[in-house]
């Protein structure tokens, strides 16, 4: 009976001397990591819970410092032991979130992430973290909010010039492209030699009108890698779209073909530019190449199509026609143009069939279609 008492009271004191110990080791790793020593931090936080195992500040020290070495795999299997006893606290959410999303596991992030908005929501870095998850899903719209709203809770100037890059390319994504134009100037506050921000701003620029600035940018774009075809068409499209100068841009795609050879958007460029000229079986050769290196560029099945029906070669067009709304269901150019084929061919019924479709879709084209039809015979 004695014995057991004695044993009673060994036990007793020899936890009580682990407990503090452990919270020892764990102050000890505290201010280590205060001091940014995140290693030696993360060494006093795994002998603390070693002598404690269900220590859940320490798990959690564990899990943010895992995260901070990279170690994201610890970082999550401490997190989730943390997790058991501080279900409430947001921040072991967030960390946790953070280690999922940097083993590309979103669907989890998300999870984790939206629990720590749950009991937190002004979590600033939890919007962040999710805007940037929906950058990677091209998932623009819900991203540009998680992004707004990690503005309204920063309590810091946000210095990180990719959140801004990410804002500017999803608005242009978007099409806001004056709120592209201001985050992207603000990614070059922070850094300026990130060519991306600059071809960014040059396509935000080329859509605002607004040519020679866009020229300018993409132009800056060259001088940080000169071995980029992206700038060059960039230029080329300016001149296509804003300038109305066809023979400059295809002087830029050519440029561009010069940097990298059969690349699809200068060729699709090419061949955009060389129908405009009335030079459809020129053009077709450069539609072909695009459709070689990118098998879904519905656009430059629509353009080889109009080449086609430019050149008498109904049923070619047709084709061409028919695998772009194969990948485009709601692709108007298309419908617009085999309405087009359809009138050459007299079909009447198939012709009208294309012109209600675009009535369906709210195009711009139907009424051009149908005053077509309506002449024939």
């Amino acid at each position: 009976m004695r014995f057991i008492k004695i044993l009673t009271l060994f036990l007793f004191i020899s936890s009580f001397v682990n407990a503090q110990t452990a919270e020892t080791l764990y102050n000890e790793g505290v201010q280590l990591r205060t001091d940014k020593k995140t290693r030696e931090a993360l060494e006093k936080f795994k002998k603390a819970v070693q002598l404690k195992p269900d220590y859940a500040a320490a798990n959690y020290e564990i899990g943010w410092c895992s995260n901070d070495v990279k170690d994201y795999s610890g970082a999550m299997t401490a997190l989730r032991k943390a997790r058991i006893s501080w279900s409430a606290i947001p921040k072991v959410h967030f960390e946790l979130g953070y280690a999922f999303e940097k083993q590309n596991m979103y669907d989890s992030a998300v999870i984790s992430f939206n629990e720590c908005l749950r009991l937190k929501p002004d979590y600033s870095l939890a919007h962040k973290q999710l805007g940037t998850i929906a950058y990677y899903k091209e998932q623009y719209s819900p991203g540009l909010q998680h992004f707004k709203n990690y503005i309204q809770y920063a309590k810091s100037e946000i210095s990180d010039y990719l959140f801004w890059y990410r804002k500017g390319f999803m608005e242009n994504a978007e099409k806001t492209f004056t709120e592209a134009k201001e985050s992207l100037q603000k990614s070059l506050m922070y850094k300026k030699d990130y060519s991306n921000t600059y071809l960014e701003l040059g396509f935000a620029c080329n859509k605002l009108k607004q040519a020679d600035e866009a020229i300018s940018w993409y132009e800056k774009a060259m001088e940080l890698d000169s071995k980029s075809h992206i700038p060059y068409n960039g230029i080329a499209e300016v001149y296509r779209d804003t300038k109305k100068d066809v023979d400059m841009a295809m002087t830029w795609y050519q440029k561009a073909l010069g940097v990298k050879a059969d690349e699809r958007k200068a060729c699709f460029g090419m061949g955009y530019c060389l129908n405009s000229k009335g030079k459809y079986s020129e053009a077709v050769p450069y539609l072909q190449k695009a459709i070689q290196q990118e098998s879904t560029y519905t656009a430059a099945y629509v353009e080889l199509g109009y080449s086609y029906y430019m050149s008498s070669k109904n049923d070619d067009a047709l084709k061409q026609f028919e695998k772009a709304l194969a990948m485009n269901p709601k692709n108007e150019n298309a419908r617009y143009y085999a309405g087009l084929v359809y009138i050459n061919q007299k079909n009447k019924t198939k012709a009208q069939q294309m012109a209600d479709e675009l009535k369906v879709l709210s195009s711009k084209n139907a009424a051009s279609l149908q005053e077509k039809i309506n002449k024939m015979n």
